[in-house]
Formats: structure tokens, C-alpha cells, sequence
């Protein structure tokens, strides 16, 4: 089994913690292809991590309204 598919088994672990499981045996009947240290890309790892920028407190810009209900907005589902 490579790192990547027991990363990925494992419910997404860090791949230090899989290849220490495995070295210390608390990983049974697992034997890993190359043990050296692996560099993987996990895409789910990347989008689990990744956050968005807050949204402004205050608005910028020319086309602020000027009056009440001149501006409105709207969720549409």
C-alpha cells in the first residue's frame, strides 16, 4: 500500500502520524511501499484547509445608496 492510499484510508491523517503507525506497529498487517519520506498531494486535505476572506463591515465604493430602500438585497433560492 502506498502512503497516499493509507493516508486516504485512514480518514485523511497526517502522513508523518500514518508512516509512524506503521513503523511502530500499531498499524497491523500493513507494510508500506518505500518508507523514506514522501511528499503527497491530497486535493480534500487542500479544500478542508482552505478558508474565504471575511466579508467588509463597510462598504466602498461610488454606487452606495444614498436614501433608505434605494439599494436592496436579496438571497434567491
Amino acid at each position: 500500500i502506498t502512503l497516499d492510499q493509507l493516508h486516504r484510508r485512514m480518514g485523511h491523517i497526517s502522513p508523518k502520524v500514518a508512516q509512524m503507525m506503521v513503523k511502530n506497529g500499531f498499524a497491523t498487517g500493513v507494510k508500506l511501499d518505500g518508507l523514506g519520506p514522501q511528499d503527497i498531494f491530497c486535493e480534500s486535505c487542500v479544500y478542508a484547509k482552505a478558508t474565504r476572506k471575511p466579508i467588509a463591515k463597510e462598504r466602498k465604493g461610488e454606487n452606495r445608496a444614498t436614501s433608505f430602500g434605494e439599494e436592496v438585497h436579496t438571497d434567491l433560492w
